[in-house]
């Protein structure tokens, strides 16, 4: 009873003018919201967690990172800077290595946490520009963060294998995550003046 009512829902909707030029735009905004968590989550899990530190230590100083999607983005950049990882903010900025979405779908079903990197990356839902070590080494950065950013609930669903964390990684967790509200603000207000010195 309730899909159907679901279901009718979705086909009224379906129905309304410019319907796929509407559902496109949103999945572009939402991706470009997640990608910014992202980038700034990179940041603060860089100033706290020795995994990230310790992961991030070998790469060359100005290594530059980015993800996005196919064909006109959203983008982020990344920067490795002494021993943390730096949010450049939107754009691609003189990649090193990139972590592409074949399209719109493939990276809402990935930011989403509906299906894991490794999943997307078998199903070729994401492309890699760049070398491919420097891609590896990325992936793991990238885990790390999100083991820092999402829920146990979600880690459940997107790490083939369940991350236990320490007492200490649960403090550094919190840690982040009360850092993490101010800094999005930040980095949407230097977005924001930006693109206002722009136009």
């Amino acid at each position: 009873m309730m899909d159907m009512i679901i279901e009718k829902g979705l086909a009224q909707l379906r129905n309304i003018p410019y319907f796929p030029v509407i559902q496109s735009r949103s999945k572009y905004e939402l991706i470009d919201i997640i990608l910014t968590v992202i980038g700034v989550a990179f940041e603060e899990v860089s100033k706290r967690a020795p995994e990230l530190k310790g992961e991030i230590a070998f790469w060359n100083d100005g290594r530059r990172c980015a993800m996005g999607v196919l064909p006109k983005g959203p983008y982020i950049s990344l920067e490795k800077s002494g021993d943390r990882i730096l949010y450049l903010g939107k754009g691609l900025i003189s990649p090193d290595v990139t972590f592409l979405f074949k399209n719109l779908d493939s990276a809402v079903l990935v930011l989403t946490a509906q299906m894991s990197a490794h999943q997307a990356m078998a199903e070729c839902r994401i492309l890699l520009d760049g070398q491919v070590s420097y891609g590896m080494e990325m992936n793991r950065a990238l885990a790390i963060v999100e083991t820092y950013l999402f829920p146990q609930f979600i880690l459940n669903k997107i790490f083939k294998r369940k991350p236990q964390l320490s007492l200490y990684q649960l403090i550094t967790k919190g840690t982040v995550y009360a850092a993490f509200l101010p800094a999005f603000l930040k980095n949407g207000l230097k977005c924001a003046m930006r693109t206002s010195s722009n136009s």
